[in-house]
């Protein structure tokens, strides 16, 4: 189970080109008492700060000069080393077509502007959710991997054992045999 303290510090990075819109995330979400939310209006810094920070989230606005949201999640999926891209999509368009496109291209969760503190919360609780679970249960795969391969060289190392004994104990039969 996830305390609250893990919610809390998780890593929240919010990309939008428009200053008031990521002002407006970092309060609601530091309000909530995130701790440690980042945020950037260049679309061009995204990849290395998502490389540096390793965020649990991103926040992503998909209209945006330079690089939109979709070239974006196509950075960061090759990033994203458990192919769990952890991403919500933020967009005034009201199309489902856009909708559509960005779950298709790799976003969990899809947010309108303008948006309702409360939804914001909502879905950023559950997607932080969603995400801190599969890291958890990814650190436990790579813990019992590590413990199978430990007991499976215990194993070969008694297995090596065993034969050296065995072969020990021939030897000796074999050289009391000889000299009787």
């Amino acid at each position: 189970m996830l305390d609250a303290a893990a919610f809390k510090a998780a890593k929240i990075l919010v990309v939008d080109d428009q200053e008031q819109y990521t002002r407006l995330m970092e309060s609601i979400l530091r309000s909530a008492g995130y701790l440690r939310v980042f945020s950037t209006n260049d679309s061009r810094a995204v990849a290395t700060m998502y490389a540096d920070i390793r965020p649990d989230l991103v926040v992503l606005d998909i209209s945006m000069p330079h690089l939109d949201g979709f070239d974006l999640m196509k950075q960061l999926s090759v990033l994203e080393r458990d192919a769990w891209l952890p991403v919500l999509v933020v967009s005034g368009e009201d199309e489902s077509e856009t909708l559509v496109r960005a779950l298709k291209a790799g976003a969990r969760d899809f947010l309108g502007k303008p948006f309702d503190k409360l939804e914001v919360l909502t879905r950023i609780r559950g997607m932080l959710e969603v995400r801190l679970l599969h890291n958890k249960v990814r650190d436990n795969n790579r813990e019992l991997e590590q413990k199978v391969r430990e007991r499976t060289a215990e194993l070969r190392d008694t297995q090596f054992d065993v034969i050296r004994r065995l072969g020990r104990c021939a030897s000796t039969a074999t050289t009391r045999r000889a000299t009787t």
